[in-house]
């Protein structure tokens, strides 16, 4: 299995897990089906009510990892962003609705008004500030340690 680069993670994967923390720190995940932007910008959809999107109306804080499902004692590739996440609206809501919905491929509803107003469910955006990649791992003794490359954000 050969490394996959940046772009190669998020053409080719449509599952991220999200992470976020209280802001006592107190962590929490989930996957998440996503779309991107030319800038590397994620969107997705939740319900307002769910874990994570309560947890980012306190602390907007927050990271992606996309990662290459290796096999047992394979090498993967992995693509960690952390940004800050905002719920979209006006000319973003309609942009991310565009791209979710081109990428979803479902039928499902595109209509970027039925993610504002009264609708239970939001389009959020994680606008990222780092990225970084796995590195090739080294060992140490008996141990192997995995590495991490910063990446440069696209311009």
């Amino acid at each position: 299995m050969s490394k996959m680069t940046p772009e190669e993670l998020l053409e080719n994967h449509y599952y991220a897990v999200l992470a976020t923390a209280s802001p006592e720190a107190v962590p929490w995940v989930t996957p998440i089906f996503f779309a991107y932007d030319k800038d590397w910008n994620l969107h997705w959809i939740s319900s307002r009510s769910s874990h994570h999107s309560k947890l980012l109306s306190e602390n907007p804080k927050a990271c992606v990892v996309i990662y290459q499902t290796p096999g047992v004692s394979q090498e993967t590739s992995a693509l960690y962003i952390s940004g800050t996440v905002s719920i979209c609206t006006g000319a973003v809501l309609e942009e991310a609705a565009h791209l979710y919905f081109e990428r979803a491929g479902l039928g499902v509803s595109g209509k970027a008004e039925d993610y504002s107003g009264d609708s239970p469910c939001r389009l959020y955006r994680l606008v990222p500030d780092k990225a970084h990649t796995l590195q090739e791992p080294e060992w140490e003794e008996n141990l192997l340690l995995d590495k991490r490359n910063p990446v440069s954000l696209p311009e």
